[in-house]
């Protein structure tokens, strides 16, 4: 063991603070301007970075926050996924992290609504099952931004997909959404359970799904619409 402890340590320490994680995640987006109805992630995701790194100077969170980082495979050197928000904390290793995978759902247009719920499975949670992204820890997080803030029409949107992708999720319980067991009393917070690969440990996804503002939103114009 070296002067910065084990892998394993650093590992369990991520594990540790996870609460405390997701608790600045709601806390932080409960005092963020809410986005428009039909906006892009990534301008959401950089704001909400810049807000997550002010709220971790208050609470004094020993993890470094950056947004869109991208994640390299060490053996090829070929970029494995580019990762939307990473607590990292201060270990001698890249691959030790807490990721937040984030999309948008409930999108509203000048052409109608967009669900994007199967986005949010297949182009979100499937990067994590799938080893592209945290493969050295247990624990990772979609963050939902509920852009017309209908949270309850999101979780039962993206339930629906849970079971119809629930053999590529490989859902180690029934494909739905399980209460949170680190914030039981939280609705915004949802859990899910999967077997990544049969030689490693389960793997839990913890779900956010933060509201936007029904009152916000660009205007109602062609220019504004999503194809």
């Amino acid at each position: 063991m070296d002067n910065y402890g084990s892998t394993s340590h650093w590992q369990g320490f991520v594990e540790s603070r996870v609460p405390d994680i997701l608790s600045m995640v709601l806390l932080t987006w409960e005092k963020f301007p809410s986005p428009f109805s039909d906006e892009f992630e990534d301008p959401v995701t950089n704001r909400f970075c810049v807000a997550l790194k002010r709220t971790r100077d208050r609470c004094d969170l020993p993890f470094r926050i950056d947004v869109q980082l991208v994640e390299l495979n060490p053996e090829a050197g070929e970029e494995q996924g580019r990762m939307d928000i990473v607590f990292s904390p201060p270990a001698p290793r890249e691959d030790i992290y807490f990721c937040l995978e984030c999309k948008r759902v409930n999108v509203v247009t000048a052409k109608g609504r967009r669900a994007c719920y199967s986005e949010y499975v297949v182009h979100g949670m499937l990067r994590f099952i799938q080893g592209q992204y945290a493969q050295r820890v247990q624990n990772g997080a979609m963050v939902a931004y509920v852009l017309d803030g209908d949270c309850p029409r999101a979780i039962a949107g993206i339930e629906g997909n849970l079971a119809l992708n629930s053999s590529a999720l490989r859902m180690a319980t029934e494909p739905v959404f399980a209460t949170s067991s680190l914030l039981p009393y939280d609705d915004r917070v949802k859990e899910t359970l999967h077997n990544r690969t049969p030689v490693t440990e389960q793997f839990k996804i913890h779900h956010l799904f933060l509201a936007g503002s029904t009152t916000s939103g660009s205007p109602v114009c062609s220019c504004a619409a999503i194809p």
